[in-house]
């Protein structure tokens, strides 16, 4: 679900369309008059929201890996999805809104603000999320175990970056971290389901 989760949201994230130039109120103005446009726009959105619920069920199982130390991990997690569903939305707000309920198109400036708003609410307050599950995930695998050391060491590097993800770089640093864990403990799964089968019997 790990795997799902990141290849839901980044697909969902690089689809959603914007203007060529996000910058021209003018091309926010006439953008979201395409049907496409915002056709494309509700379907990134799913994308991502599936994404995000993907992300809870990963949490969760990592949290029953790593025991009572997860606690932190998953409400923080739990955080970063809060925030990414609320960041999803505003900036689905002006397309959905014209598409399920023909509600006249705002201005481009409002049309422009919608859309920087979700981007600073991701960056912010749900990068910051993201970063501090990634740190206390990190803590709790290396106490118990589920993730090999130097995975471990690279959670606390980018978790700790993530106060830089205005920058945008850091926050991919986050869902590439992701990524690597759940191939790890994939990986890690199918070892452990194998060695009893491989173990001579009495």
């Amino acid at each position: 679900m790990g795997i799902v989760s990141v290849v839901l949201f980044v697909v969902g994230f690089i689809v959603f369309p914007t203007p060529d130039d996000d910058t021209k109120v003018l091309q926010w103005e006439r953008f979201w008059r395409d049907s496409g446009h915002r056709v494309g726009a509700i379907i990134a959105t799913y994308l991502m929201v599936l994404g995000l619920l993907a992300f809870v069920w990963f949490a969760s199982s990592l949290r029953d890996r790593v025991g009572e130390r997860g606690r932190l991990m998953f409400t923080f997690g739990s955080i970063f999805v809060a925030v990414g569903l609320v960041s999803a939305m505003i900036r689905a707000t002006v397309p959905g809104a014209k598409e399920f309920g023909d509600v006249p198109l705002p201005g481009g400036v409002l049309a422009q603000q919608f859309d920087q708003a979700g981007f600073a609410i991701l960056l912010v307050a749900g990068a910051l999320s993201a970063g501090l599950f990634t740190v206390f995930a990190s803590y709790a695998a290396s106490r118990s175990d589920a993730l090999p050391a130097w995975l471990c060491i690279a959670g606390y590097v980018v978790g700790g970056l993530q106060v830089l993800a205005g920058f945008f770089f850091p926050f991919v640093l986050f869902f590439l971290w992701l990524l690597i864990t759940a191939i790890v403990l994939v990986s890690r799964g199918r070892t452990l389901t194998a060695a009893p089968a491989d173990a001579p019997s009495g």
